[in-house]
């Protein structure tokens, strides 16, 4: 089996707190199985996954005609983000900063409009276990929102209150690249759109909802 999509919803801001996780099965098929986890703080709810695995099969497709793509160039040529503000110099360890080496191509984080660039995780999710291929994509999946930004986030919030990632297959290698681009409206809606892949071609889809509000 698989995980070929997986979602978030986070429901409210998850304290730096005791947590709890409860799972469950939801369908347990030969073909598809969907399982769900509930992350806790005491008895409130403050986010959930859901996962989707398709048994995997050996299936000789037919030659066929794709969509033009061409494979980005690698994270030795692009640049490592620094960052100015969103939590730098407070002396806290947070993900962006310290967890995750950020390579722009084209000054994603750093300008406004789509992004792309490459990411790779500095250390295990947890201490002691190898990161698997999907651990690995889905750990860094949320910072496509900010690979796409399109708005002054100075002036603007652009929160994401979910993350949907799709995975044909498992990235290989240590580095994933996103090519983000945000799509918003006057309504406060906006969505971010993401194709992700490795050094090798594609490999999936992001998708997230943004909240749009002005920063008050």
């Amino acid at each position: 089996m698989q995980v070929v999509r997986f979602t978030i919803d986070l429901f409210r801001p998850v304290p730096l707190l005791p947590l709890t996780v409860a799972t469950r099965v939801l369908r347990h098929g030969l073909r598809i199985q969907v399982v769900d986890a509930v992350l806790f703080h005491e008895d409130t709810e403050v986010g959930r996954a859901t996962g989707l695995k398709i048994r995997l099969a050996d299936t000789p497709l037919p030659e066929r005609v794709e969509e033009p793509w061409d494979l980005p160039p690698g994270p030795e040529t692009g640049v490592e983000v620094t960052w100015d503000g969103f939590g730098a110099g407070t002396g806290l360890a947070r993900f962006h900063l310290d967890a995750v080496d950020i390579r722009s191509l084209d000054d994603s984080f750093m300008s406004l409009g789509p992004g792309r660039a490459w990411f790779r995780l500095r250390h295990p999710l947890v201490a002691g276990e190898n990161l698997s291929p999907f651990v690995r994509l889905a750990t860094i999946a949320d910072l496509s929102n900010g690979n796409s930004t399109a708005l002054d986030p100075r002036r603007w919030l652009f929160v994401n209150p979910d993350i949907t990632l799709y995975m044909h297959r498992p990235p290989i290698g240590e580095w994933v690249g996103m090519t983000s681009a945000a799509h918003q409206h006057a309504s406060g809606i906006g969505f971010a759109d993401t194709t992700v892949f490795d050094q090798t071609g594609r490999i999936g889809r992001i998708g997230q909802a943004q909240v749009i509000e002005p920063h008050r």
